[in-house]
C-alpha cells in the first residue's frame, strides 16, 4: 500500500502545482477511452497435487471505456467497462491465462474542477466476470470455472483540458478483489489489482 500512497500524493502534487485560478468547468458529460496497466498486488500459497508454491497473476495491459455524468461542479457519476488478460504463475511456472472484464461504478468528487485541470477522487465498486481458466499441462491440465465477484476500492485521477472538448485523462484505482472457482485445489485467491490508466476524454454538454 505504500506504493499506492506515493502515487496518490504524487498525482495530487502535480495538479496542485499546475493549477492556476481559471474558470470552472461547465461540461455535463465526459466520454473517455484509456489504456490500462493492471498490476495484481497479492499472491497466495496453494498446493497442486503434492507441490506447494505461491500463485499470482502477472502485470498486463487492458483497455477501458466509460462515461461520467456531472451532477454539479463537485460530484460526478462514472461508469466504465474494462477488459484485461493476465498470465497466472505458480511459482516461476506459467500455468495459464485469466481473461476478465469489469463493470465499474464510481462517485467522483472533484476537488479542483477548473477549466484546464480537474483533480478528483472516488470510492468505486466493480463487478468482475472471468472466463474459464484453462490449466496448463504442467499442473494436470483441464479447466476451472471462475466465479464472478464484486470488488471494492478507491480511485484518484486528473484531466488536463485542451480547449472546451478534448482532454488527456489519467488515474489509478485499487480494488480489493478475491477470486474462487470449482477447483478442489484452490478455494479463494486474492488478486487486489492496482489499475493505472491514461487516455483521451471528450467533454460536452453544459450545466
Amino acid at each position: 500500500m505504500r506504493g499506492l500512497k506515493r502515487i496518490i500524493f504524487g498525482m495530487a502534487a502535480i495538479v496542485v502545482l499546475a493549477v492556476s485560478p481559471v474558470m470552472a468547468q461547465d461540461n455535463s458529460f465526459k466520454v473517455f477511452v484509456t489504456a490500462n496497466w493492471i498490476s495484481p498486488l497479492s499472491s497466495e500459497d496453494v498446493t497442486f497435487g503434492s507441490v506447494s508454491d505461491s500463485i499470482s497473476a502477472a502485470n498486463a495491459l487492458g483497455y477501458e471505456g466509460g462515461v461520467e455524468w456531472r451532477l454539479n461542479k463537485i460530484i460526478g457519476l462514472e461508469g466504465s467497462y474494462l477488459i484485461g488478460s493476465n498470465d497466472v504463475d505458480f511459482g516461476s511456472t506459467n500455468i495459464g491465462t485469466l481473461d476478465s472484464s469489469a463493470i465499474t461504478a464510481a462517485i467522483n468528487i472533484h476537488f479542483l474542477p477548473t477549466k484546464y485541470f480537474d483533480f478528483w477522487a472516488a470510492p468505486v465498486a466493480s463487478w468482475y466476470h472471468f472466463d474459464d481458466f484453462e490449466l496448463d499441462s504442467s499442473v494436470g491440465g483441464g479447466s476451472t470455472t471462475i466465479d464472478s465477484q464484486w470488488g471494492y476500492g478507491a480511485a484518484v485521477g486528473f484531466d488536463i483540458g485542451f480547449g472546451k472538448t478534448f482532454a488527456i485523462t489519467a488515474g489509478v484505482r485499487y480494488v480489493k478483489l478475491s477470486v474462487s472457482g470449482d477447483s478442489s485445489s484452490v478455494d479463494s485467491v486474492d488478486i487486489n489489482p492496482l489499475i493505472s490508466r491514461v487516455g483521451l476524454a471528450f467533454r460536452f454538454g453544459t450545466r
